[in-house]
């Protein structure tokens, strides 16, 4: 068992938020392979002899320490072990605030320990990385990075022994990989002038910059391509700097990268996202700052960032000098591991480009867990994962990260009985309809995996975010809306559902929300069903289910215009959403006689849209009548994801609206919209398990007007299974 010797370690003299601290230790060897046992809080990256052997902490929480195992090679004779360590101290979306720390043993082939974190250990405040208060990316990221080449070298004191967890757990899926650099086209260039100043992404948002000719700049006539051999030389008179800005041709994430040999001393401004549409780069937006610092010594400079990915499409530096030479510049990508096994085949070339874009948009925001976006968030949330997990499961044959995403989830159970926003974090807010579909995740992925371990030891959890829900409930059967400033009443990014617009009631008057209640009823059944298929008795959970569908019924349905409203309070109800209609009849709640005119309604274009993220819902729901819809669902696929790709997308985006979604933020790299994946597999081909881990399965396709279908999915027990 690692860690039995090593202590958990910190660089007293560290900041006290935003911390970059590197530890040293030498130690003797013959040469012959190694192998590095480690966790930190919050990042680390591990060099050997000067070689990286390995970074990126997996993303835990304080009191539940995950460690990484990292294969190694000795040198005979002396070996100079380094670790950075770099810690927020602040809570965001994807880090929850503990003690920053480092732990590590460092054993040879025959498990003799050659080096451990300890009091011996020596450390130092990182020279180069700026430590301290900086300002954040986004709120959801957390902060930004400002580095400089012309530090000294960092002088080294003992390491402090702190407090931490001795029971350590392995990580729970595999190490991300690292790829080779991202190829970069150069797509601008020009000089710019200082702007008001501001964050680095105001400064680059809000420059002068005049285009100049590439062979005015460069003497090149063709555009080139990064990384390019020599590099490429820019050189200019006029302005304050040079600005160059790169496409990387489709949405990628990794670690920002620089190569770039400098006549003098300069600062460089490091700007990446995925939009241009303002004519440069959309560096800032409202309070986030999609930028960093570089400050460049005379001569070469080699820069990676190993301690956070950057999502993009687009990277623009602003390089504060008058020539430089360029050899790179852009991202290392970083992606998970997943089985290429699995496929479908259409003859439709749109469908099949639709799939395909929508695995890519699958695997780009699949890191240390699930990411809503690679971009602005890369936070893991149960709405967003839901549709990641149940698309995965046909399309990646992938079990192990939806495992690790639902502990990481439970882990964040909070004393109100609700979920974290986020996981794992510590989030202001929380979405009680998010909670929910925790049960509708840990159902599926029991159903699909066969894991009867993982829902046993997942079933407190469930057990109590069930007995909340249910146990909200009032006499008249219903669940009021949660009331206060730590919950947010949202449902779907539309006016009306979004829980900030046209849904509040009279002061001191309960509301009842249709969507949540539709969101406690299936979550209940769903729960119903996990115990039953555990063998043990969801009657209880069911018969919990049933009243609260029941009363939604009765206050929500408007037999005049034949569908549900959203809202209710005080007599009155109100909202005309076809998410509404959706769940209702996925919750088991709208009744057989009422069916037909919901689903008219759903279908028919008159009520507030449902968007990308929960059309799922709205196709299981026109599904209960495929014989009349199931062309509607693929003509749907056909026309809103068709866009996107005639719109340029390489991934499949937030919402419709795109990049000027959610005032000029929206991403275009989004996991929740990659449904049309369930839809080829459960629908077009009809494919669903019946049974735990596929011990039973049903192949009974609609008819969805694509013809020569075809598909493989990978089994838990890794068989496959052609379609």
């Amino acid at each position: 068992m690692p860690f039995d010797q090593s202590r958990w370690i910190w660089c007293g003299s560290a900041a006290p938020v935003n911390a970059y601290a590197v530890f040293r230790q030498t130690f003797s060897a013959p040469a012959g392979a190694a192998s590095l046992f480690i966790s930190a809080d919050a990042q680390y990256a591990a060099f050997l002899n000067g070689m990286l052997i390995g970074e990126g902490q997996y993303a835990d929480y304080p009191a539940f320490k995950v460690y990484d195992e990292l294969p190694c090679a000795l040198a005979a004779g002396v070996n100079t072990l380094e670790i950075t360590v770099w810690c927020p101290v602040s809570d965001s979306s994807v880090y929850r605030a503990g003690r920053p720390a480092l732990l590590f043993e460092l054993a040879d082939g025959e498990g003799r320990l050659l080096a451990f974190s300890g009091p011996e250990t020596d450390c130092a405040p990182h020279p180069n990385y700026l430590s301290g208060p900086i300002e954040n990316i986004t709120p959801q990221l957390g902060y930004t990075f400002s580095y400089d080449a012309r530090a000294d070298a960092p002088v080294f004191s003992p390491a402090t022994v702190v407090e931490g967890p001795r029971a350590l757990h392995p990580r729970p899926i595999a190490k991300l990989r690292r790829l080779p650099r991202k190829p970069a086209v150069l797509y601008t260039q020009g000089v710019f002038y200082d702007g008001p100043g501001g964050t680095f992404a105001e400064r680059m948002q809000r420059a002068p910059m005049a285009w100049r000719a590439l062979s005015e700049m460069t003497g090149l006539r063709e555009r080139p391509m990064l990384p390019c051999e020599g590099g490429v030389r820019f050189a200019c008179e006029d302005g304050d700097g040079i600005y160059i800005l790169l496409d990387l041709m489709e949405e990628d994430a990794g670690f920002l990268d620089l190569d770039v040999t400098l006549d003098g001393e300069a600062e460089i401004l490091i700007g990446w996202g995925e939009h241009t549409h303002d004519l440069r780069l959309r560096t800032a937006v409202g309070s986030r700052n999609f930028a960093a610092r570089y400050m460049g010594c005379a001569g070469n400079n080699r820069f990676t960032h190993l301690f956070r990915r950057a999502g993009l499409r687009y990277l623009e530096l602003f390089v504060r000098a008058h020539a430089f030479t360029l050899r790179y510049a852009g991202i290392i990508p970083t992606t998970y591991p997943v089985s290429e096994v699995p496929r479908f085949h259409v003859a439709d070339r749109l469908h099949q480009r639709i799939y395909e874009i929508s695995v890519r948009t699958l695997r780009a925001c699949m890191h240390e867990h699930y990411e809503d976006c690679p971009w602005r968030e890369q936070a893991l949330y149960t709405m967003d994962s839901r549709n990641q997990m149940l698309c995965g499961y046909y399309a990646l044959g992938e079990y192990a990260m939806p495992r690790a995403s639902l502990r990481l989830m439970a882990l964040g159970l909070r004393e109100d009985g609700l979920l974290e926003l986020c996981a794992p974090a510590r989030v202001p807010v929380t979405i009680p309809s998010f909670t929910a579909m925790f049960l509708v995740q840990l159902q599926e992925y029991h159903l699909f995996s066969g894991d009867d371990a993982f829902a046993r030891e997942m079933l407190p959890t469930a057990r109590a975010i069930a007995g909340l829900l249910a146990g909200r409930a009032e006499e008249t059967g219903l669940l009021p809306a949660w009331d206060g400033a730590p919950y947010w009443n949202f449902y779907e990014w539309m006016p009306g559902l979004d829980g900030h617009t046209a849904c509040a009631a009279a002061p001191g008057t309960p509301r009842y929300d249709a969507p949540m209640n539709a969101f406690a009823a299936l979550a209940l059944r769903r729960l119903a069903l996990l115990e039953d298929a555990l063998g043990g008795d969801g009657t209880y959970w069911l018969n919990a289910a049933e009243a609260i569908a029941r009363a939604a019924h009765a206050a929500f349905f408007d037999a005049e215009k034949g569908y549900y409203r959203s809202y209710a309070a005080n007599g009155e109800t109100w909202g005309d959403d076809e998410l509404t209609q959706a769940l209702m009849v996925c919750a088991g709640i709208c009744p057989e006689s009422c069916l037909d005119a919901v689903l008219a309604a759903l279908s028919g274009g008159a009520l507030t849209p449902i968007t990308l993220s929960y059309s799922v819902f709205q196709f299981d729901a026109l599904m209960k009548r495929p014989g009349t819809y199931a062309r509607w669902v693929f003509d749907r696929i056909a026309r809103d994801w068709g866009r996107m790709l005639c719109e340029g997308a390489t991934t499949f985006w937030e919402t419709l609206a795109g990049s000027r979604d959610f005032d000029d933020a929206g991403s275009l790299c989004h996991g929740w919209s990659a449904v049309p994946v369930y839809c080829y597999f459960a629908y077009a081909l009809g494919l669903k398990p019946t049974a735990p881990g596929f011990g039973k399965y049903a192949v009974s396709p609609v008819d969805s007007g694509l013809y020569e279908l075809s598909g493989r999915v990978l089994l838990p027990d890794g068989s496959t299974l052609e379609v």
